[in-house]
């Protein structure tokens, strides 16, 4: 009979494994996006298999990578030991755990699901980030062509054109006209680098001055809803999590009437839809379809308006915001990929004519001069 005493168990160097997975699972000091949903859903699963709530929370908060997020879910166990409620001591948080995040903890205790609830708003959460994560992907690329076009240039305004200004000076022939703006931009910026640069610095601390006001924001809110190309994304993102928390808070048994006065915490970046959707909250009180008053804003699109008119007709409502959050969000991921192949070309385009620009502005005295008299 053959042995396996004789073979080795594993090619790897003693502890190699075990070594990564330690640094794979390396703890860290701050609160990232995803830690939240990772200990929701590791709170739910407990809960799910039965484990008590203090004893599941002592459970999943340890299992955190964040030490920070270790440290508040203690405390939030100190308070659920000493008698308050999951979602009271989850709101003693606001910087961990957002206002609509308690409302839909609070039905869950209330409704006696709060397992099921709580893996629902731990998907949630994920699916958020990951769109996040997908938008910021779509244009890393973009940004890094725009980031070495701008060095690209500034290196050969810095070092490559005074070479040939000072080769250009000794013939003491006159310059073209595109040699000279070139020559004068490179000069101005050797004598004036550090006025440029402290003025970019200044209108950089200027602007996160301004956008802190509350004139600031207004005026960012306004722009991002109206200007081309960016307006659209920005309403389908918003309109993407209008309908995904709403989803959420009615799936979890929140009434409409709480769900709406929730979904104002959603929109803390935008002035603008947090005040429609206050109206709208009043005007549903009232009385009023909630369709209705919907399209009354003129902020929310026709075909999301019509969704919700038949989710009120057919009783389906929490449904229908699902359905109509998913066609929001595969359309805003389509959309911003089509955005970043449009920008890519133009940005390679305008660094080869940039770039161009200077070369041909270098090369021309050249060619004048070795075609000249003799």
């Amino acid at each position: 009979m053959s042995t396996l005493q004789g073979l080795p168990t594993s090619t790897a160097p003693r502890g190699f494994v075990q070594r990564h997975i330690r640094l794979a699972g390396r703890p860290h000091a701050r609160i990232r996006r995803e830690d939240p949903a990772k200990f929701l859903h590791h709170l739910s699963t407990l809960l799910s298999a039965g484990t008590p709530l203090l004893e599941a929370l002592t459970i999943a908060g340890s299992q955190s990578q964040s030490l920070k997020l270790r440290h508040v879910v203690r405390s939030m166990t100190d308070r659920v030991a000493a008698g308050a409620s999951l979602h009271a001591a989850a709101g003693a948080f606001p910087r961990c755990f957002k206002r609509h995040w308690i409302e839909v903890i609070r039905t869950g205790e209330l409704s006696g699901n709060l397992a099921e609830v709580l893996a629902g708003l731990s998907d949630h959460i994920s699916q958020g980030e990951e769109i996040r994560t997908k938008l910021i992907s779509a244009m890393i690329y973009p940004c890094i062509l725009l980031g070495v076009a701008v060095l690209a240039v500034v290196v050969m305004l810095w070092k490559v054109v005074p070479v040939f200004a000072e080769f250009f000076k000794e013939f003491g022939s006159k310059l073209p006209d595109i040699t000279q703006a070139v020559i004068d931009a490179s000069g101005f910026l050797q004598v004036y680098f550090l006025h440029v640069a402290a003025g970019v610095a200044g209108a950089f601390f200027l602007a996160r001055w301004y956008l802190k006001r509350e004139s600031g924001r207004r005026l960012v809110d306004h722009l991002s809803l109206t200007m081309p190309l960016v307006g659209p994304c920005v309403v389908g993102v918003y309109m993407e999590r209008f309908a995904g928390t709403m989803a959420l808070l009615l799936r979890s048994g929140l009434p409409l009437l709480d769900s709406l006065q929730a979904m104002q915490g959603v929109f803390h970046s935008s002035r603008t839809y947090r005040e429609a959707l206050a109206r709208v909250s009043q005007q549903v009180a009232s009385g009023e379809s909630l369709a209705g008053s919907l399209g009354r804003t003129g902020l929310f699109p026709s075909l999301l308006v019509s969704m919700v008119h038949v989710g009120e007709q057919s009783g389906q409502l929490p449904g229908v915001f699902a359905q109509a959050a998913s066609q929001y969000r595969r359309a805003m991921q389509a959309t911003m990929e089509r955005l970043a192949r449009c920008i890519e070309p133009l940005v390679i385009l305008g660094m080869g004519v940039t770039i161009a620009v200077i070369l041909a502005s270098i090369y021309l005295p050249m060619f004048e001069m070795a075609s000249g008299p003799r």
